[in-house]
């Protein structure tokens, strides 16, 4: 803990002694934690087995760490709470949401370990569905909702019936006469495909983000290798051919 604690005396110093650090609240701070946030969003998404990627892991971890030890001091100033107290919250949702653990209740399937903590987290709300924050982006909310309703048995069986209905929506969306229909449908299949994401145990924005960048290193290639006489899908297959995609 000696580590801990000297960390803390140094976000504290700079609290008291850093010009910036001394200027910042908890507003000015939130678009920092987002951004720190992404970029180990970032990070996780191209990770791979070598000790580069997992020192980059290591240091936006850090990052991250950074911002919420950050709005911990600052409410502490302030008499609010401490970061310790965040800590024994933390501890206190954990051996309350882990009877299984902590009480040796018997569940044999991260399955039944998910329905058990939306049974626990629904005492406190109406619905289990409650507790979503609104604010998240689309895809992230949609995983969550999906993963919620997969405790109420509002789920497929297994991948191939999500995929299944991945393509029902597909050809619903080919169908559509009107603009109205067709934006209505494109959203539902949004939906579909990050189910099937979930089926796959494949978080949609790192999947993303990974088809993002191959798309843009495979175009930088077309970029660098464009003129006027180019057949761009010849380039195009050039490009997937040499595995241009990182």
């Amino acid at each position: 803990m000696n580590e801990f604690n000297n960390l803390l005396d140094i976000v504290s110093q700079l609290r008291k002694e850093c010009p910036w650090d001394k200027e910042q609240t908890h507003e000015s701070l939130a678009k920092h934690l987002i951004e720190e946030s992404y970029e180990l969003l970032d990070v996780l998404s191209n990770l791979d087995d070598s000790q580069n990627k997992f020192n980059e892991l290591k240091e936006e971890l850090g990052d991250l760490l950074l911002q919420i030890l950050l709005h911990s001091e600052i409410a502490s100033e302030k008499n609010y709470f401490s970061i310790i107290e965040v800590i024994n919250s933390l501890k206190q949702k954990l051996v309350k949401r882990h009877p299984h653990v902590f009480d040796k209740k018997n569940l044999n399937s991260s399955e039944e370990v998910e329905k058990q903590w939306e049974e626990i987290k629904k005492e406190e709300n109406e619905s289990i569905f409650d507790d979503i924050n609104t604010k998240l982006p689309p895809v992230s909310t949609a995983f969550k909702v999906q993963r919620k309703a997969k405790t109420l048995n509002l789920s497929y069986k297994n991948y191939d019936e999500a995929l299944d209905d991945l393509i029902s929506e597909i050809n619903e969306l080919k169908e559509a006469n009107s603009l109205e229909e067709r934006k209505s449908e494109l959203g539902d299949v949004y939906f579909s495909l990050i189910n099937v994401s979930r089926y796959l145990e494949a978080d949609p924005e790192i999947q993303l983000k990974k088809s993002i960048q191959t798309f843009v290193n495979r175009a930088k290639y077309v970029e660098k290798n464009i003129n006027e006489e180019t057949d761009i899908s010849i380039l195009w297959e050039e490009a997937k051919k040499n595995q241009i995609d990182s």
